[in-house]
């Protein structure tokens, strides 16, 4: 019989790449990718389709965090420039407690918030703008 003779490295919580929603991200994969060809039986090594299809699923992943990435930074530019198009307007909020001109745009947290009448408003909640 034959036994492995290295072990497996400690892993501390949080260290494979777990975000707060619990998903495995680029670097997590390309760690366990690793350890498995670490770990596997050399009588038996990974088939050479396995290898392929799971760097292929690892390509995968990172051209879906970048697409990710893109399309986060085109929101963020998109939710800018429809809030700096409603400087000088009139805008009403949809509970109607604020009424009055867009003076600035503010960022809070990277999002953009329209300053009226000396109030943050959140561009989502104007009803109305004329």
């Amino acid at each position: 019989m034959i036994e492995a003779t290295g072990r497996a490295p400690a892993v501390e919580p949080g260290t494979w790449g777990l975000g707060g929603s619990g998903e495995l991200g680029r670097d997590a994969f390309l760690r366990l990718l690793i350890t498995q060809m670490q770990m596997q039986d050399p009588l038996e090594p990974m088939k050479s389709e396995d290898f392929v299809a799971q760097l292929a699923q690892f390509s995968s992943v990172e051209q879906l965090e970048t697409a990710n990435l893109q399309l986060t930074l085109l929101q963020r530019a998109q939710a800018t420039t429809q809030a700096l198009a409603l400087v000088g307007r009139n805008v009403t909020t949809t509970d109607g407690e604020v009424t009055g001109t867009v003076e600035a745009v503010v960022f809070r947290d990277g999002q953009p918030k329209l300053v009226v009448d000396g109030v943050e408003v959140d561009p989502g909640d104007v009803e109305r703008v004329w």
